[in-house]
């Protein structure tokens, strides 16, 4: 049983924490990798921004360099010839060659004008041949204003080689007012080194594949490796103003998913790290619950077998320990049920005994004293014949069984008789009075209840009869209220405990604690014999029992 409510707990607890646990996990996931994916944009966006920036101002640099040059060679006055003739001529040449190499930096390896017919002129010794048989210049447009070439290899310099590719600026000169001749050409050479670093950066960094095409639509640059397209790729494009160059850079979602992924294996962890720990949770918290009711049954059980002392260890105030304390009160009630039960059959089977003992024929007893009257009254003793009446109609009331509740009218009738018999005993020493409420007549009382108080009066609080004794019976709310008053001796320590007297010889009826103990079996322990201080002197003796009165009642008997 134990082990099927745990498992029944330990899944409930668990598909409990299980829904909201893969419910939190798929939004964070998603909210997470839309996150992610937005800062990743934004990021590629940035940095495809700083790229473009980087790559305009560079070729802004060529663009402003080749404006020198064509401003230099637009002065009033100048004429460059290739070939000078004279020491004024040879001024001038090397007056622009010096130009020239003045606007060279690590970044520009070398501006150069190249005339119609071949000759070049340029900040460094160059290999014209070679120069002029590179496919890029062949292939160089003279009538248009401006010319970018892609990115090429400065073989054609001379000792020391360039260390990284060159991307060049040609721009052609036609005014005739130029120092060189019409259909020169200016020649910008920068080391793209830096650009394609960046580049190849810029991939690294946002993991992009990169893309750099002319106006026409000639490609320029891309990256080394070509990734697989989707439709679902992000792609930066951006066009450079000074010469229409378009930037283009795909993120494949190849690499969107890496991000993701890693945001999915880790709540994947994270999640079956949380399951365990909700299994362990609901393991741990069921088998507390499950155990505790396996002890409650178990000691049910030992209860049931008859192991009356079988009890609960309750723990905290929640609803099982409450229910554990409802059955430990419940098993204290029944053993008390069970020791008061004992007990009354102890009484019973003690007071069948004695009937046993002293088991008499009644009609004997009855038929002597009747002779015994008759006798005395066919003597004259008149005394002795009302005497012998009296005893007899008490005897006759103490040797009926039939019915052990009588009406209270009856027990007064039958405690009459044993007062005549002591006015006969001892005359006029005592005066005996009565108060009875009206309507308490009918009220049922245990029979023989009376007798004995009396006896005890006589027998213990009187010196030779001498005295009063006063009966009142009232009715206080749903309780019968019976005081007898005596002027006697008194009792030293008074107590609402009536304790057991020892067994004593002579005569005696059932003694006070008989009668506590009769009132208690019929009505209830709460009912029973008070003994309380005459506020004048001697005993008050009080007697509580419910009010009741009807034939059941008498019936159940």
């Amino acid at each position: 049983m134990s082990s099927s409510i745990q498992r029944k707990m330990t899944l409930l607890i668990f598909i409990c924490a299980l829904i909201p646990l893969l419910a939190l996990s798929i939004l964070s996931y998603s909210k997470s990798a839309n996150i992610v994916n937005d800062q990743l944009q934004d990021y590629n966006r940035y940095a495809m921004k700083q790229l473009v920036t980087v790559t305009d101002m560079h070729l802004k640099e060529m663009d402003a360099l080749s404006r020198d040059i064509q401003g230099y060679l637009l002065a009033p006055g100048k004429k460059i010839m290739t070939n000078p003739k004279s020491y004024h001529e040879y001024l001038e040449l090397n007056s622009f060659i010096d130009f020239l190499s003045f606007h060279v930096s690590p970044i520009v390896e070398g501006l150069f004008v190249i005339t119609p017919e071949g000759d070049i002129l340029g900040s460094r010794n160059v290999n014209s041949a070679s120069l002029l048989a590179a496919d890029w210049w062949n292939g160089s447009q003279p009538q248009q204003a401006w010319q970018w070439t892609g990115f090429h290899s400065g073989g054609y310099y001379s000792s020391p080689q360039p260390n990284g590719p060159l991307i060049s600026l040609i721009v052609p000169l036609h005014l005739q007012a130029a120092a060189v001749p019409v259909g020169s050409r200016i020649l910008v050479d920068v080391n793209a080194k830096a650009m394609t670093s960046l580049f190849q950066s810029f991939e690294q960094d946002t993991r992009s594949y990169l893309q750099i095409s002319d106006a026409s639509g000639q490609l320029i640059y891309e990256s080394a490796e070509k990734p697989a397209f989707s439709g679902k790729d992000y792609v930066f494009t951006e066009t450079l103003a000074i010469n229409d160059w378009t930037i283009t850079a795909r993120l494949p979602q190849s690499e969107i998913n890496k991000s993701s992924g890693v945001i999915r294996n880790y709540g994947y962890l994270i999640g079956l790290l949380s399951l365990i720990a909700a299994l362990i949770m609901a393991r741990v918290l069921s088998g507390n619950f499950t155990g505790r009711i396996v002890s409650l049954h178990k000691s049910m059980l030992e209860f049931s077998r008859g192991k009356l002392d079988a009890a609960v260890e309750v723990k905290g105030k929640d609803e099982l320990s409450r229910l554990g304390a409802r059955f430990n009160f419940m098993t204290e009630q029944i053993r008390s049920l069970i020791a008061n039960i004992t007990r009354t059959e102890k009484l019973k089977n003690e007071a069948e005994l004695r009937a046993l003992h002293y088991q008499i024929n009644p009609h004997l007893i009855i038929n002597t004293l009747n002779a015994i009257q008759w006798r005395a009254r066919m003597a004259g003793r008149s005394d002795i014949d009302r005497m012998i009446y009296h005893l007899a109609a008490l005897l006759s009331e103490n040797l009926d069984i039939s019915h052990e509740l009588v009406p209270l009218e009856e027990e007064l009738e039958t405690i009459g008789h044993y007062i005549k018999i002591q006015y006969y005993r001892y005359g006029d020493s005592f005066t005996y009075t009565e108060d009875i409420e009206p309507g308490l007549e009918r009220a049922w009382i245990p029979r023989m209840t009376l007798q004995p108080l009396y006896e005890n009066i006589f027998y213990h609080a009187f010196d030779d009869g001498t005295g009063s004794i006063a009966l009142e019976v009232y009715r206080d709310r749903q309780q019968i209220v019976l005081s007898i008053y005596d002027d006697g001796k008194g009792i030293e320590s008074p107590s609402d405990v009536i304790k057991p007297a020892p067994p004593r010889k002579g005569r005696g009826g059932l003694g006070m604690y008989n009668v506590d103990q009769k009132i208690k079996l019929h009505f209830g322990e709460q009912f029973g014999i008070r003994i309380l201080p005459n506020a004048e002197k001697g005993t008050i003796i009080e007697i509580r029992w419910p009010y009741q009165e009807g034939e059941n009642i008498r019936d159940e008997d």
